[in-house]
């Protein structure tokens, strides 16, 4: 017990010594000693919008001029090909830039956390009459076909990402350039309903998920007035790469849940049978546990 106290008593007095003199967690600065700490904290802003709001568009692109693309490449998308010609897309994106709490801890270090919010939402359609010429121009009889079709064919799908980070930073010695190395969760909640038009079955699921990863990200910082000793100080941020890697993936079960209901969207099988996530070779499922991003932050920091 007497240890106990004496040594809690040593560390006490040693915080008190170190704090008085402006080390960590001290707001306290003296002269020139420890000055970083007046800039000790810094709450940063992400205006990269991500997959949230470039998913839709590259969707968009592939609805409208797929074929074109594909075809000069010689490629054949068979019955999923004719698809494109008939189905209609609404797909747009939302985000709130993700904030990002940092606290340094040493003039170089600092420890970070954040959160964002990213969303986007899809709409396949393809009306009754399109679905009729679908089904005749992959070999069905419309005349026969026709009267069974009991309305439009339609997928809805939408998707929310919340991103909660944690993470080191490590600056260089004017504190320009950083390597931030992050674990991160990636919540998912998504919605998904389908309506089949020929056999009027309808589908409705709702799936709450989360992934893990660790990354490494490298950028920079740009202190917009270096000369002047303000209170607080703004800075544009540029992160130039991050590489990561899903630790607990993500892509496996939604890629079964979009299965699924892609099944049952399908206009009387005309897909043909899709190919299944669990079919991919084990080489690929790892590929895709990977997250490469260039320029994955672009937005600003107020240093306080």
């Amino acid at each position: 017990m007497n240890k106990f106290l004496i040594i809690f008593f040593v560390f006490i007095f040693s915080m008190h010594t170190g704090f008085s003199k402006g080390l960590p967690l001290s707001t306290e600065v003296t002269g020139e000693d420890y000055s970083w700490i007046k800039g000790r904290q810094m709450i940063s802003f992400n205006l990269n919008p991500g997959i949230a709001v470039f998913t839709p568009m590259i969707l968009d692109t592939v609805f409208k001029h797929g074929l074109y693309t594909i075809g000069m490449f010689g490629a054949d998308l068979g019955n999923a090909g004719k698809y494109l010609q008939y189905v209609r897309l609404n797909s747009f994106g939302w985000y709130i830039p993700s904030i990002e709490y940092s606290l340094f801890v040493h003039n170089q270090i600092s420890l970070s956390a954040g959160i964002g919010l990213y969303g986007s939402e899809y709409s396949f359609y393809v009306s009754k009459d399109k679905v009729l010429e679908l089904l005749q121009s992959v070999g069905g009889s419309g005349s026969d076909i026709g009267s069974f079709i009991v309305g439009d064919s339609k997928f809805n799908t939408s998707v929310i990402i919340m991103p909660v980070t944690f993470g080191v930073k490590f600056y260089g010695k004017k504190r320009q350039f950083y390597n931030h190395f992050r674990l991160a969760i990636d919540a998912f909640f998504y919605d998904i309903q389908t309506e089949n038009g020929v056999t009027g079955v309808k589908t409705s699921q709702t799936v709450s998920d989360a992934a893990v990863y660790i990354s490494y990200e490298i950028g920079w910082n740009i202190e917009l007035f270096p000369t002047r000793e303000w209170r607080v100080k703004p800075t544009i941020d540029i992160g130039l790469l991050e590489i990561g890697y899903y630790v607990r993936p993500w892509a496996d079960n939604m890629a079964n849940a979009l299965y699924g209901n892609l099944m049952a969207f399908a206009v009387g099988g005309f897909l043909g049978e899709l190919s299944n996530f669990s079919t991919l070779p084990d080489w690929a499922k790892i590929l895709l546990n990977f997250r490469i991003g260039l320029f994955p932050r672009i937005g600003f920091s107020i240093r306080f």
